[in-house]
């Protein structure tokens, strides 16, 4: 009788899953102002990290209207594209079952006013609470862009004045990001039965160094968001990141270097080691290879050493690379990102550190925190 009823509580339960993801209706409607008379152009609805659109309307006398399904809460996005081709700005939302009404204007789709969700209107009151933090993490991330594209027109000169501007950035980007990263933390702590919160774990969780930190607080959220596909999709990225977290043995692969030759990870035991994935387009980097330049200059001695795995898919662009950027110690080329999955990086510049037994000890080591990290331990 006992294994019956574990049988049917089981099935039950179950069955309760299945029905959590059912698709669920939705209608977003409003109004867009700030057109030209009878427009050309479509209004597109879009889910967020997404090349395809979910749906596109034309603007009837100043008003649009979408109706759909959908697994939700989900991130998705509005935009206009007129008739010439031009794209607007991005109105970044979330989208979930029910009605949900927006009255928004061209040229500040950002600042439209979202009704019909207490899930919107939390992430706006975040938002304000915020501001001056959110402000600067946006200003330094424009400012970063546009010397990355100089550094990038200059060949990633070493002499380029660029790189000095994106490391003077970056070191104020990092604080004011950490900053960030620790009032997402402190919401989710105070906030486990909110919806936001599960999205502010997906940033969070973007860094893979927050890992642990992530799992703490995922623990701790009703039961019910663990089970809507965000909280899934949470779960199964941990998963993925469980034997990556510090203490863990990392894992063992084997590439060719810039000869040819097979590489494998055993290689370097005995030494401390910078696991460093990054690739020759990647702007971030290539700036992050004169970091790496500094420590590895002041520790080799010492027992440390760096496997640099690029992710390039051409070798001579790899290989010109480690050229220019002076890069002595070791590189393999990871062409069909199978160490890359295998380490579950999902954005570049990435790093492990791991000690002489091949234990992890650091994730995402960037700037001065690889050298300091390495004059504690060496």
């Amino acid at each position: 009788m006992k294994a019956t009823t574990l049988l049917t509580l089981a099935f039950i339960g179950s069955i309760a899953g299945l029905q959590a993801q059912e698709k669920a209706p939705y209608i977003l409607q409003g109004t867009l102002s700030g057109l030209p008379k009878n427009p050309k152009g479509k209004l597109f609805l879009q889910r967020y990290d997404s090349d395809l659109s979910l749906d596109s309307a034309r603007i009837q006398q100043g008003s649009f209207r979408f109706k759909g399904t959908t697994e939700g809460p989900e991130m998705a996005n509005l935009f206009y594209i007129n008739a010439a081709g031009e794209r607007s700005e991005t109105l970044d939302f979330y989208l979930h079952k029910g009605n949900i009404s927006i009255k928004a204007t061209l040229g500040h789709l950002h600042e439209a006013a979202i009704r019909g969700s207490a899930l919107n209107a939390d992430a706006k009151s975040f938002d304000t609470a915020h501001k001056t933090i959110l402000d600067s993490v946006n200003a330094l991330t424009s400012a970063y862009f546009k010397a990355e594209e100089i550094l990038s027109q200059d060949s990633f000169r070493m002499d380029s004045p660029a790189r000095a501007t994106i490391n003077k950035i970056d070191v104020d980007l990092n604080k004011w990001s950490a900053q960030l990263s620790q009032e997402q933390a402190d919401y989710v702590a105070k906030n486990p039965n909110n919806a936001l919160s599960l999205f502010k774990l997906q940033r969070l969780l973007k860094d893979t160094a927050n890992q642990q930190l992530v799992a703490g607080l995922y623990e701790k959220l009703n039961p019910t968001l663990k089970n809507t596909p965000v909280g899934q999709e949470l779960k199964d990225q941990l998963a993925n990141l469980e034997n990556l977290k510090l203490g863990d043995l990392a894992p063992e692969f084997a590439l060719a270097d810039t000869t040819g030759k097979q590489i494998n990870l055993s290689d370097f035991r005995g030494k401390y080691v910078l696991v460093d994935f990054w690739a020759s387009w990647c702007v971030p980097c290539r700036v992050e290879n004169e970091h790496v330049q500094k420590a590895y200059d002041a520790f080799k001695d010492k027992g440390f050493e760096v496997l640099g795995i690029s992710t390039d898919m051409m070798l001579s662009s790899w290989k010109k690379a480690v050229a220019d950027d002076g890069m002595t110690w070791t590189n393999v080329v990871d062409p069909e990102s199978k160490v890359s999955g295998q380490y579950h990086i999902k954005s570049i510049p990435s790093n492990f550190l791991l000690d002489p037994t091949g234990k992890i000890i650091g994730v995402n080591l960037r700037g001065e925190s690889l050298y300091e990290k390495l004059k504690n331990t060496l």
